[in-house]
């Protein structure tokens, strides 16, 4: 087969995201009938239907989506180049678009800002987004770099592709979340956390306690994360025998612990969610369970080596020896 041609495998993506000839031949500036005769030979170079025709417009085929995804990585390539070459010609700073979860944007990104120094030539630009946007914003070029995170509970479940990197930084331990004075149902009552379960920069524990056993808490109301934590505290909560009683659901952790704080329930945090504050009246106990914990990480395009993305990855791994645990060996 000859060989493919970017032009066409571009066309086939925009199709894909416009749902019609006409849209996408309006974004690229084509004509309609010019954007027909390039899936037409496409199709005959495949020789495999890539565009069905419905009755809302137009859908890509099984064949036609796997193209289309290698057209939006010629897409993002091409806007990255434009950007590089209008930087280059400005003599602007290097930016970098930045994503990661509150906590981590507190804890690690913002103190990897500060490790690049101040008088460097990377400008860093951060937002917040949970770990499928995130995913979702690098792959599609809207960001350079996310510092996401994935649960052992729920191994596999960060919708990566070939077009990804993604480079382990440590591991964030989960702990249970209660009032201090409800902490006596576990043996764990002696302690706020176990030893060395907390990064550096957090109170360290009185004592060493016995971790808790998440069975002991099935009759609580519980408080949820975000939807993927949502998600490891039902997995985590299945492993121990219960379905969680779920009556919150917040990403934002001082809501949490107020809402702990007054008794309406209990919840499970991350370690490093406990590093700028822990209100005297809770205690963050460890958890038994070996998967009782999250694996951060660097996300970035494949084969994205500019130095501006490779400095600002060391400066996370810098940080992140400071704050984590080490990635522990699979």
């Amino acid at each position: 087969m000859e060989e493919l041609s970017a032009q066409s495998l571009l066309t086939l993506w925009q199709i894909g995201r416009s749902g019609s000839f006409s849209a996408a031949a309006r974004t690229l500036g084509w004509s309609q009938p010019a954007i027909s005769q390039q899936i037409t030979r496409l199709e005959k170079q495949t020789g495999m239907t890539l565009v069905r025709r419905t009755s809302h417009g137009v859908e890509l085929t099984d064949a036609g989506a796997m193209l289309a995804r290698h057209g939006g990585m010629i897409a993002e390539r091409l806007g990255r180049a434009s950007h590089e070459l209008e930087d280059l010609r400005r003599r602007r700073l290097s930016r970098l678009r930045v994503l990661a979860p509150p906590s981590i944007c507190s804890t690690i990104v913002a103190r990897a800002m500060v490790g690049l120094g101040r008088d460097g030539d990377i400008e860093v630009n951060v937002d917040q987004a949970e770990p499928p946007e995130a995913v979702e914003r690098v792959r599609s070029g809207k960001a350079d770099l996310a510092v996401v995170f994935e649960h052992r509970s729920l191994p596999h479940s960060l919708p990566l592709d070939e077009g990804l990197a993604w480079e382990p930084l440590g591991d964030d331990p989960l702990l249970l979340l209660v009032r201090r004075a409800d902490a006596g149902r576990t043996d764990a009552c002696r302690a706020d956390v176990r030893d060395g379960a907390v990064p550096a920069g957090a109170a360290a524990p009185a004592a060493p306690a016995a971790p808790a056993d998440l069975a002991d808490w099935a009759d609580a109301a519980w408080i949820a994360g975000c939807d993927t934590c949502k998600a490891n505290l039902l997995a985590m909560a299945s492993a121990a025998g219960f379905t969680p009683d779920i009556r919150h659901a917040t990403d934002d952790y001082w809501t949490t612990q107020t809402l702990v704080e007054m008794g309406v329930g209990v919840s499970i945090v991350p370690a490093l969610d406990t590093v700028n504050q822990l209100r005297p009246s809770l205690a963050a106990l460890p958890l038994a369970d070996p998967r009782a914990v999250r694996v951060i990480g660097v996300l970035t395009r494949a084969g994205d080596d500019r130095p501006a993305v490779a400095a600002f990855r060391a400066s996370l791994a810098r940080t992140a020896a400071r704050v984590l645990r080490a990635p522990a060996a699979d």
